[in-house]
């Protein structure tokens, strides 16, 4: 290495302390004459405009061939390189324009490619989904209903002639496809959905009880029937599983209900009794079976909410086999097993000294989609198991 001044060779000691010059004499020379002849260096006034145009017109994100550059103060640098830096600063700014033009391409070509897999799936699509998820019964019944709008047009099984067999073998054909038919009608009656309602509006005549019901139940002027003894909802007694619901309100100390009613003197029953009376009344829950007559040991439970002395009550009892779920106002308040009866229909009563009020009642059985289904192809010459269903 030489001196910068004189051109000599430095020692090796010099290049370790200062690597341009042979001595500090022929530095500041150097540095006095091209001071007066050359304005001051302006190296770290081009890095801070470099570092401000950069900041002005380069994306956020640093590109990886760009070096790190640092931030000395800004100082004004002259007019002729100011310009020749904006120009290579808009030169550089093009070029990264460019380059983000070109990956927003890309990654709109990309999303444009991921777009479809994103759209809201065709009905058929839904379709083919819900036919995949439905039950096995639903499935043959919605393959056999051409078959059965057909027989219920016309009224009688189509006949298909068979000239292969025989004459005598036509009849025994004929047996056959009858008796499959039948099947199939009683498979489809039995899975109908079923339900019963009643708002007593128009009489008591579906009811059944010991008594003259005219006399022993009575009507209020907003339409409430007051239920007296014992009585039974006619078409719910051959029924086994179901769901009981209704609307009513306590008058005086207590409301009392039946289900798995096979007659009047075999059935489970259920009271809810005033305990406490006032304007928050405390209301225990009261269970017991009737057999032959005669009233078995009783449950006694207190209602587990509060409730008012005004208060409608919405129960619901569902009955599976022999598991019982009882719900007040949508909320489950007593659950319990009892197989001695296996099949019975619903029904009111309230002993002397308790006064309730009952708005309607519903009873359904395999309200389901299917069962309505069922029940939408069985009036059409189908029977079910007490004549025709509706």
């Amino acid at each position: 290495m030489r001196c910068r001044y004189c051109h000599t060779a430095l020692a090796p000691s010099r290049t370790f302390v200062d690597g341009e010059f042979c001595c500090d004499d022929h530095r500041q020379t150097f540095e006095t004459e091209h001071l007066s002849a050359t304005p001051q260096p302006v190296t770290q006034t081009l890095s801070a405009a470099l570092q401000m145009l950069r900041r002005r017109f380069t994306p956020r994100t640093r590109m990886a061939h760009e070096p790190e550059l640092s931030s000395p103060e800004l100082e004004f640098a002259p007019e002729e390189e100011t310009e020749s830096l904006l120009d290579a600063e808009s030169y550089s700014a093009e070029a990264y324009a460019d380059v983000d033009e070109e990956s927003a391409q890309e990654s709109a070509h990309e999303s444009a490619h991921d777009a479809p897999a994103r759209k809201t799936s065709p009905p058929q699509f839904w379709l083919i989904t819900a036919w995949k998820d439905a039950p096995r019964d639903l499935k043959l019944v919605s393959l056999l209903l051409p078959v059965l709008l057909v027989a219920a047009l016309t009224g009688s099984v189509p006949k298909v002639p068979i000239r292969q067999l025989a004459p005598q073998n036509l009849d025994r054909v004929q047996k056959v496809v009858e008796g499959h038919w039948k099947n199939l009608n009683q498979t489809v009656s039995n899975r109908a959905a079923i339900e019963y309602t009643d708002d007593f509006r128009s009489g008591l005549d579906a009811w059944e009880s010991r008594s003259n019901l005219t006399r022993s139940w009575s009507y209020d002027a907003a339409g409430f029937v007051r239920p007296g003894p014992l009585a039974i909802f006619k078409p719910t007694v051959d029924l086994s599983d179901y769901s009981f619901e209704f609307l009513g309100e306590i008058d005086q100390k207590a409301m009392g209900w039946a289900f798995r009613a096979e007659d009047l003197n075999n059935y489970y029953a259920m009271k809810f009794v005033v305990v406490k009376p006032g304007p928050l009344p405390l209301v225990h829950m009261v269970r017991y079976a009737v057999i032959d007559g005669k009233q078995g040991p009783s449950v006694d439970k207190p209602l587990p909410m509060t409730v008012r002395s005004d208060m409608l009550y919405r129960i619901q009892v569902n009955v599976r086999g022999g598991d019982f779920t009882v719900l007040a106002q949508g909320l489950v308040v007593d659950f319990w097993s009892d197989n001695r009866l296996p099949h019975g229909g619903v029904g009111f009563f309230c002993n002397r000294g308790e006064r309730a009020r009952l708005r309607w009642v519903e009873v359904s059985h395999q309200y389901d989609a299917l069962g309505r289904l069922c029940a939408y192809l069985a009036p059409y010459g189908i029977e079910g198991r007490n004549g025709d269903i509706n």
